[in-house]
């Protein structure tokens, strides 16, 4: 190139005659002048001016653009022209000869992927790692070790996150026979058992998870055999927390490097643990703070707190549950990283403090997560928030043909991420709302798919997986009791116990498990007569009423549901209509239709002419919530006459 202090007249006269051309060329309309800089007037005139240019000379254009546009750039400058400057090297890879040339553009284009990882664009980040990766050849792990390491687990980051998990798995392999320690490993099996638990390949992803622990010194108990002793140090942890609110506030910033990574790796399995075996959970939380309470705290730190807090909802400690959770919050506020808020937010508002705060709010938040799960690549978590946001909806009255369009949208993007696990725990809800939605028959029969999935469940083929079955059990509970189909109401309770038994954090979808478990039973015993459902009924209320702090017309409804069971039918009309203007205050819609239903069974079984009423407004609620299938059956049922419109 051309040293511009060495010949300063000729580059001027050089610059004159350009701008000429310049202005010949804004004349003819070829080009369009912006202050001081040109541009083509349209596409079609910058293709006819490139296909001018020789062949054997593009390449070498491209690499000087690319080159000039980055030399020149200042400091602050460089990552705005990253790509620009990247791309068009990227062509001239032919003309790179040194190896110090390959490794300059190799490392412009691990900027360059960093860059576009940072903006959510993973599409483009894994094409620039992989670009680095080619640019390197084939004796890159001896001659470029680390460059090759951190262009090998970004690669496979950014295609975790692009769903492409073959290409995972090859990086992985890759870097797992190359890396030369076990430190040097880690980042690969996080990497691949997230892709892992993202096709529903929970029990390889544990497996590989309890290997490197112990490749990694964090021993776990022999096969997790002595329960009683996890239970042991478990509680032995919950007693630090009683004391105090902020106990980690004032730690320390971890940064010791192996509490680091053992932290990363143990936060990672926390899932798998949650729908296979949460004994091991419960010993992972309480070895995450084990360390932080030694090393200091980080991100994992928090998402512990959460864990721990969630545990300890499931083992009935509400109370520590609800400090432990707003512990986690507040650290979480205090360290001020994105990185950790969908996981922290989707464990914590799954817990307790849904049946503490307002419900919309609630809602909001998982959307939230949502969105910042998206945009820092935590691509699962990020779904597992959405489909929560959708059942806080359903669980609180949300309009069936607005959640019906939500439910359509994250899972569409289930699909092209392939997230397996997200896509087989969301079947139910949607299944639940096309049935609520479209069925005006008895629910239950064989062409359903929500119930024809959940027979499987009976065949045994979902038990290992419990927690996610006992998903599938409360929606068909729901729409079960919801359609009056109370023997499969009843085969999917008695299926509860079996899937629940030894679970320490089980599914209710906010409190609306136990409500409808209730209902169900009550509805069993006026069936049966037997007094096992007597039993379970008031069980059961008592569960609704530790969680209805934010919708006590639950609490209401079933009071009178269990006084008229109980041959107590005093002011039982009065009662139901408390449940049904409380249900009304608290805008759950489908459950104010549930009451008024209910109303008009009692009314219809005393000869009361109200009954009719009760049924007419239990019809329009549920055409209003969206449920157009429920409402045609109850009008069938009932020979209602009612205007349609």
């Amino acid at each position: 190139m051309t040293n511009i202090d060495d010949k300063p007249s000729q580059i001027r006269k050089q610059r004159n005659d350009l701008l000429l051309f310049f202005k010949f060329a804004v004349h003819e309309g070829l080009i369009k002048e912006e202050g001081a800089n040109y541009r083509f007037s349209h596409d079609h005139i910058q293709f006819a001016a490139y296909s001018l240019i020789p062949e054997d000379e593009k390449i070498l254009w491209h690499l000087q653009i690319g080159q000039n546009v980055w030399e020149n750039a200042s400091e602050r400058e460089k990552d705005k022209v990253i790509f620009i400057a990247v791309d068009q090297m990227n062509y001239a890879l032919g003309l790179l000869e040194s190896d110090g040339q390959k490794e300059n553009l190799a490392k412009l284009n691990l900027r360059a992927g960093e860059k576009a990882m940072s903006l959510s664009t993973f599409s483009s980040s894994a094409l620039y790692f992989d670009s680095g990766i080619q640019i390197l050849g084939k004796h890159q792990w001896e001659n470029n070790y680390e460059l090759s390491l951190h262009l090998h687990n970004y690669y496979a980051e950014a295609e975790y996150c692009n769903g492409n998990f073959s290409a995972v798995g090859q990086a992985a392999g890759v870097i797992l026979s190359k890396a030369e320690s076990p430190s040097d490993k880690v980042r690969a099996y996080f990497i691949l058992i997230k892709a892992l638990c993202a096709q529903n390949r929970l029990d390889e992803a544990l497996n590989i998870g309890i290997k490197v622990l112990t490749q990694l010194g964090k021993q776990p108990p022999s096969e997790f055999s002595d329960v009683p002793a996890i239970y042991a140090n478990f509680n032995k942890t919950a007693s630090i927390f009683k004391d105090t609110t902020d106990f980690f506030l004032n730690f320390k910033i971890m940064e010791d490097s192996d509490a680091l990574i053992a932290m990363n790796f143990l936060g990672e399995l926390l899932l798998p643990t949650y729908f296979l075996n949460q004994d091991i959970g419960l010993w992972l939380v309480d070895h995450m703070l084990q360390l932080s309470f030694v090393h200091g705290v980080n991100k994992d730190s928090v998402c512990a707190l959460a864990g721990f807090s969630t545990m300890l909802f499931g083992l009935g400690d509400l109370e520590g549950s609800k400090n432990v959770g707003l512990m986690a919050l507040r650290l979480q506020d205090e360290l001020d990283t994105q990185e950790s808020l969908p996981r922290v937010c989707f464990v914590v508002y799954s817990g307790m403090l849904s049946r503490t705060e307002p419900l919309k709010e609630v809602s909001e938040k998982f959307l939230h997560a949502y969105k910042v799960g998206m945009q820092t690549g935590d691509i699962q978590i990020a779904l597992f928030n959405a489909r929560l946001y959708c059942a806080m909806s359903f669980c609180s009255g949300g309009g069936l043909d607005e959640l019906g369009r939500d439910i359509q949208i994250f899972e569409k993007q289930m699909i092209e991420y392939k997230q397996e696990l997200n896509l087989k725990i969301s079947f139910p809800l949607k299944h639940a709302v096309l049935t609520l939605m479209t069925c005006s028959d008895n629910p239950s029969h064989e062409s359903n798919e929500l119930f024809k999935e959940s027979k499987n469940l009976l065949q045994g083929t979902l038990l290992k997986k419990r927690s996610y079955a006992s998903n599938y059990r409360f929606y068909c509970i729901c729409i079960a009791y919801i359609f009056c189909d109370y023997d499969f109401a009843r085969e999917m309770i008695e299926l509860r116990w079996i899937l629940e038994e030894n679970l320490c954090k089980l599914y209710d979808s906010f409190g609306a498990g136990h409500f409808y478990d209730c209902l169900s039973s009550v509805a069993l015993a006026r069936k049966t007569n037997e007094d096992k459902w007597k039993k379970y009924a008031l069980d059961y209320f008592e569960m609704t009423k530790s969680f209805a702090l934010n919708c006590q017309h639950r609490v209401l409804l079933l009071e009178t549901e269990i006084d008229i069971l109980m041959g107590n039918t005093d002011n039982a009309i009065m009662k139901y209509n408390k449940a049904i203007n409380a249900a009304a205050e608290y805008g759950f819609i489908h459950e104010q239709a549930i009451a008024n239903e209910r109303a008009g069974d009692f009314c219809l079984s005393k000869g009361d002419v109200r009954a009719s009423y009760y049924y007419g407004e239990a019809y329009i609620l549920y055409f209003q919530w969206g449920a157009r299938g429920k409402a045609a059956h109850l009008k069938k049922k009932h020979s209602l006459e009612v205007n349609e419109s």
